[in-house]
């Protein structure tokens, strides 16, 4: 698949998700419209699997002296744990194992609550990769400088966690699928630490310009963007959880199919940077 054909498909898309989720409210109420939101999750996921395949052709570029092979090692093990979580959450959204409730066993409470928190650690395998990228970047002895329209992008991104922390209390009330009090703590965790990934994408993002830009810069604001729309995710549950829970569960998982497209995109303009006869 080719870049521009995976941009169109996902272009279209994000017109086409909000048509069905209205009419899912239309016919069914937010009953429908909860569907059309669990279909758009497991959809996602085939995305991210699809974007992890890419992302090891990817990885398959570089010689294992190349400081690259390492960050795309480092991506392609941040969306292997990320996909884990994600088959632990489908089997709590399609109602594969019992509901956990307060008292529960311990088994449910370690793979329902403690489960969430293999996200957490896909993201910090993800940072490691971003610091192993700034490193490949610096070791070539070029003079790389941020500038300030980018601490200013920086300074827009980190509202978002603050705005989510804000309406923290709005998070407990649930999200696709039941809600606990623990929930709470994991998302602040992850809207800090996805502010903390899309800043460093935007430092790098500057350093790829700086080389050139190109499809290098291309394949960086992508990235800029998954990490946004993945913070998003949250903001959003947190603004809209309390007045309309299934526009806000459709709202989330919205921005989370944009954050697995981009990442499907990054893979493949990584995969079209070098020229067929250097792949």
């Amino acid at each position: 698949m080719k870049s521009k054909y995976a941009l169109t498909i996902l272009i279209i898309s994000l017109v086409l998700l909000p048509l069905a989720f209205g009419l899912g409210l239309v016919f069914g109420g937010d009953g429908g419209g909860t569907t059309v939101t669990r279909s758009l999750f497991a959809a996602t996921v085939a995305v991210e699997v699809i974007a992890l395949i890419r992302v090891l052709a990817a990885r398959k570029m570089f010689s294992r002296a190349d400081p690259m092979h390492l960050t795309w090692s480092l991506i392609a093990a941040f969306l292997t744990v990320r996909l884990l979580g994600e088959a632990r959450l489908l089997t709590l959204t399609f109602n594969l194992i019992p509901t956990y409730t307060q008292g529960s066993s311990k088994w449910l409470f370690y793979y329902v609550v403690g489960g969430r928190y293999l996200y957490t650690g896909g993201d910090l395998l993800f940072v490691a990769s971003l610091i192993t990228t700034i490193q490949a970047y610096k070791a070539t002895a070029l003079q790389f400088k941020v500038v300030g329209r980018d601490f200013f992008y920086i300074a827009v991104l980190w509202t978002i966690p603050f705005l989510t922390y804000a309406y923290r209390d709005n998070l407990a009330l649930g999200g696709i699928v039941t809600s606990d009090r623990h929930v709470v703590t994991y998302r602040l965790i992850a809207v800090f630490v996805g502010a903390l990934i899309a800043s460093l994408c935007v430092v790098i993002r500057r350093y790829a310009i700086q080389m050139g830009g190109g499809m290098v810069a291309r394949l960086w604001n992508t990235v800029v963007a998954a990490g946004i729309a993945r913070a998003l995710s949250f903001l959003v549950l947190a603004l809209m959880l309390k007045w309309w829970k299934a526009g806000a569960q459709f709202s989330e998982q919205y921005f989370l199919w944009i954050f697995a497209g981009c990442w499907l995109l990054a893979a493949l303009f990584q995969r079209e940077v070098l020229p067929p006869s250097k792949k």
